[in-house]
C-alpha cells in the first residue's frame, strides 16, 4: 500500500486490496473529496470502501464523490456499503454523488430500485460543479 500526503495541492492516499483499489482526492476549491473506485466491490473487497469513507467523514470531509466508472462488479455487500456512505455522510452534514457509474454498477442500481437513491452525474467534473454551486448558494 502506498500512502502520500501532499500540503500544497491538498491530501492523498492510495490503498489497494487484491481486487479493489481506491485513490483518494480532496479538492479544497469547493470542500470535496473525490474516492476513486477501480475492480470488484463485494464481501472481500468492499471493507476498504467502508473504512475509506467512514475514515473520510471522521476527519470532516463528508462532501464525497465516487468516481465509479471503473466499478468491474457489486454485489449485495458493495450496495449496502454505498447506501451506509450514503446514511453517514448525510447524519455528519454532507452527501455522497455517485459520478460516472459503470454499466455494470448502473444495471445493478437500476434493478434493485437503488438508483434514486443516490444523485449521479456524467462524470467527476459534473460532481465537482455541483459541489461548487452548493457553496455559492450556502449563506455567509
Amino acid at each position: 500500500m502506498a500512502a502520500e500526503t501532499d500540503r500544497v495541492t491538498g491530501w492523498r492516499y492510495e490503498a489497494m486490496s487484491r481486487e479493489l483499489s481506491i485513490g483518494v482526492d480532496h479538492h479544497g476549491h469547493v470542500d470535496c473529496t473525490v474516492i476513486t473506485v477501480t475492480g470488484d466491490i463485494d464481501r472481500n473487497s468492499s471493507e476498504l470502501l467502508r473504512e475509506t469513507i467512514e475514515q473520510l467523514v471522521s476527519d470532516y470531509r463528508p462532501r464525497i464523490v465516487i468516481d465509479a466508472g471503473g466499478i468491474t462488479f457489486c454485489d449485495s455487500t458493495g450496495l449496502r456499503i454505498l447506501l451506509s456512505g450514503a446514511r453517514v455522510t448525510s447524519e455528519a452534514g454532507g452527501w455522497l454523488r455517485l459520478a460516472g457509474v459503470s454499466d455494470v454498477l448502473k444495471r445493478l442500481l437500476q434493478v434493485t430500485g437503488l438508483l434514486t437513491w443516490f444523485p449521479v452525474d456524467p462524470d467527476v467534473a459534473a460532481s465537482l460543479d455541483h459541489a461548487a454551486r452548493r457553496d455559492l448558494q450556502s449563506p455567509g
